[in-house]
C-alpha cells in the first residue's frame, strides 16, 4: 500500500497561505487512497505497519490543517475527525479499521456492513467534508489577504506627502530631492512598492479599448492590484481628475492581471476641492474591478 507523503514543515512555513491550502487539499487524495486500501470485503488488506503509517500521516496533516484554518472553521473540522457516539468519523476508522460489526449477519449481509467502521462512511465521507472546508477557508483567506493588500497600498498612498516632505527637507541642509511632476511621484512610489511587494510591473499596457490603450503605472502581479498615480496641476482639477479616473476604470475592467485598482491622486496644491467626495463616488466594485481612490497632498 502506497503511503501518503507529508509536506516538510519548513517548506510549509515558507509558502503563501493560499499555497498551503492547495497543498493540504492535494494531500487529501493520497490520504483517501491509503485509507481506502486498508479494508477488503471481509479481511484487512493493509499490514499493521501500513495502518500505523496512515495514522501518522493523517495526524500530521490534521495538525497542519488546524494550524492554518480560521477559528470559525475549527469546530466542524474537529467534529469530522472525532465524531460521536452515533456518527463515527475518521478517528473511529483509524482506531479500529479491523473491527467486525456485531450487527453483521452473513445471511443478511445487505442490512449491515461487515466492518464496524467502514471506510466509505467513516473516513472517506468525513475527509471529503474536511476537504470542502479547506476549500472554503482558502477563499476566505484569499479575500482577507486581498483586502489587507488593498488597505496597505491605500495607506502607502496616504503616506506619500510625509515621505515627500522628508525628501524635501533633508538633513544638514543637503539639496532637496524635488518632486515636481507626476513622473517623480511614480518613481518614488515604485521604490516604495518594491520594498514591500516582490513582483511590481511598471508601465504594463492595459487592454485596448475603442481603438486606444492606456498605460498602467504599476501592476502588483501576485496581488492582482493595479496602482495608478496622478498629480494635480493647474488645469487638472476635480472634474477633470474624476473624468480621467472614470475613463481609466473602464479601460482597466477585465484586465488579465488586475482585480482591483488603487488610484492615488497627489494633490499638494489642493486643486481638488472635495477630495472625500471624489474618493467616495468611485470607491466601489465597478463590474468586477474593485476601486479605491486616495486623494492626498
Amino acid at each position: 500500500m502506497g503511503q501518503p507523503a507529508a509536506a516538510p514543515f519548513v517548506s510549509m512555513v515558507c509558502m503563501p497561505a493560499t499555497e498551503i491550502f492547495d497543498t493540504l487539499i492535494a494531500e487529501t487524495r493520497d490520504l483517501d487512497s491509503a485509507a481506502g486500501s486498508v479494508q477488503g470485503d471481509q479481511e484487512l488488506v493493509a499490514t499493521a505497519k501500513d495502518v500505523e503509517a496512515l495514522i501518522a500521516a493523517y495526524q500530521e496533516w490534521y495538525a497542519r490543517a488546524l494550524g492554518v484554518l480560521p477559528q470559525e472553521f475549527h469546530e466542524k473540522f474537529i467534529d469530522l475527525f472525532e465524531g460521536g457516539l452515533v456518527i463515527k468519523r475518521v478517528k473511529s476508522f483509524l482506531e479500529g479499521p479491523g473491527r467486525v460489526s456485531s450487527m453483521f449477519n452473513p445471511e443478511a449481509a445487505a442490512l449491515f456492513p461487515y466492518w464496524e467502521h467502514p471506510f466509505e462512511t467513516t473516513f472517506h465521507s468525513s475527509l471529503l467534508e474536511q476537504r470542502q472546508i479547506l476549500t472554503l477557508a482558502k477563499q476566505v483567506v484569499q479575500q482577507d489577504a486581498s483586502l489587507a493588500d488593498l488597505d496597505l497600498v491605500e495607506r502607502l498612498g496616504r503616506g506619500l506627502p510625509g515621505l515627500i516632505d522628508a525628501l524635501t527637507h533633508r538633513h544638514a541642509d543637503r539639496d532637496p530631492l524635488v518632486v515636481s511632476d507626476e513622473y517623480d511621484v511614480q518613481d518614488l512610489l515604485t521604490g516604495v512598492l518594491r520594498m514591500i511587494f516582490e513582483d511590481v510591473r511598471v508601465e504594463d499596457p492595459s487592454p485596448a479599448q475603442a481603438g486606444g490603450s492606456s498605460r498602467l503605472d504599476f501592476v502588483l502581479k501576485r496581488q492582482r492590484i493595479i496602482v495608478e498615480v496622478k498629480m494635480t496641476r493647474q488645469g487638472l482639477r476635480d472634474r477633470d481628475v474624476g473624468k480621467q479616473l472614470i475613463e481609466d476604470i473602464e479601460r482597466y475592467r477585465g484586465h488579465p492581471d488586475g482585480d482591483a485598482l488603487v488610484a492615488i491622486v497627489y494633490d499638494p496644491e489642493r486643486h481638488v476641492r472635495n477630495p472625500q467626495g471624489l474618493e467616495n463616488d468611485l470607491k466601489r466594485d465597478h463590474g468586477g474591478l474593485v476601486v479605491r481612490v486616495v486623494v492626498t497632498g
